[in-house]
């Protein structure tokens, strides 16, 4: 997962138009879901304002929050 992650965003901030675009693309294939979870800049106070948005089945874009924790988590202890 981390690769795929990479490969999106190799310059490290895609704007919002790339993101639709890749998603358009990916969509055309197989894929039946995805989440897209974005953020803002902390505030003054600093909050973070945070969007989700996902299309597919409620309970595969739950599933898929829960396993991308998992590859997150997987990640920070060096086992993937």
């Amino acid at each position: 997962m981390g690769n795929i992650l990479e490969g999106l965003f190799v310059d490290g901030r895609p704007s919002k138009r790339e993101v639709k675009t890749i998603l358009k693309r990916r969509r055309k294939g197989k894929t039946v879901c995805y989440v897209l979870i974005t953020c803002s800049e902390p505030n003054e106070d600093g909050t973070i304002e945070v969007e989700m948005n996902y299309d597919g089945e409620r309970w595969l874009a739950a599933y898929l929050i829960k396993s991308a924790g998992g590859i997150l988590e997987d990640e920070k202890n060096g086992t993937v």
